[in-house]
C-alpha cells in the first residue's frame, strides 16, 4: 500500500506549526550555571550581604518565571542572578585582598583616623540621584547632586563607590535591568568627566527588585527611579 506524497507534506506542514506554537525552553546548561552561583556565594553572606541577598532575590524570581513559563525574561533573571552572584564573590575577594594589604603596610594613625570619618559627618555625603519615568538622561536636579558627590570624591581620593541603577516595578524584569544598568552608566560617565576616575566606580543594576517603597502609586514610582552610591571598604 503506497503513501499519499500530499498527506505526509500536509502533516509535515502540521508538526512544524504544533513545534512553533510551543514555548522555547531555557538550556538546562544555563539553569544549573545560576544554581552553582548560588551555592558558591553561601560564604558571601557577611561580606557582600546586599549582592548576596540581591542575587538571591533575583533567583527567585527567575524560578518564578520559569514556572510561568516566561522563557526569555526567566532567561534574563538566571543571567542576571549569577552575574550577581559572582558580583558577591568579587566584592568579598577585594576586601580580604584589601585586610591583607592593610595588615603588612599599616598606614598611620591621622590617615586612618581620616578614612573612618568619611562615613561620619563629611561635608558633600554622596546623595542619591533620581531619574524622569523610563529614562536614564540626567535631569538638572541630578548633575547638580552629582557635583556635590564629586567635591565629595575629591576630598577622599582613596574612596572606591559601587553606583547602583534602580528602576520602578513598570515594564518587564529584562527591561528594567537594562534601563538600571544605562542610568547607572550614566551616573559613572558624568562623574568621569567632573574629574574621577572611572577605576574608583563600580556599577550594578538591581532593576526593579529593590524599591525604596513598593506601593503602586506615581510618588512610590519617583522614587524608586534612582541611582544609589555605596562605599567600598
Amino acid at each position: 500500500m503506497s503513501t499519499n506524497p500530499s498527506r505526509l507534506i500536509f502533516v509535515g506542514i502540521l508538526l512544524a506549526l504544533v513545534g512553533l506554537g510551543c514555548p522555547k525552553n531555557i538550556p538546562q546548561a544555563e539553569i544549573d550555571a545560576a544554581e552553582q552561583a548560588m551555592v558558591n556565594i553561601e560564604d558571601t553572606k557577611d561580606c557582600a550581604p546586599e549582592t548576596y541577598q540581591a542575587a538571591k532575590t533575583m533567583m527567585d524570581r527567575a524560578k518564578a518565571l520559569l514556572k510561568e513559563e516566561r522563557y526569555e525574561e526567566a532567561k534574563t533573571a538566571f543571567i542576571a542572578a549569577k552575574g550577581l552572584a559572582l558580583k558577591a564573590q568579587e566584592e568579598c575577594d577585594k576586601k580580604r585582598q584589601e585586610a591583607l594589604m592593610a595588615q603588612s603596610q599599616p598606614q598611620p594613625a591621622s590617615q586612618e583616623i581620616e578614612e573612618l570619618d568619611v562615613n561620619k559627618s563629611a561635608p558633600g555625603q554622596l546623595v542619591t540621584v533620581y531619574f524622569e519615568f523610563d529614562q536614564s538622561t540626567l535631569t538638572d536636579e541630578a548633575r547638580e547632586a552629582l557635583n556635590n558627590n564629586a567635591e565629595y570624591l575629591r576630598a577622599y581620593e582613596r574612596l572606591r563607590i559601587q553606583v547602583e541603577g534602580h528602576c520602578d516595578n513598570r515594564g518587564s524584569t529584562e527591561y528594567n535591568l537594562a534601563l538600571g544598568e544605562r542610568r547607572a552608566k550614566a551616573v559613572k560617565g558624568y562623574l568621569v568627566k567632573m574629574g574621577i576616575t572611572p577605576e574608583r566606580m563600580d556599577i550594578i543594576s538591581y532593576g526593579e527588585e529593590r524599591p525604596v517603597d513598593s506601593s503602586m502609586a506615581e510618588e512610590a514610582f519617583a522614587k524608586n527611579r534612582r541611582a544609589e552610591f555605596v562605599e567600598l571598604k
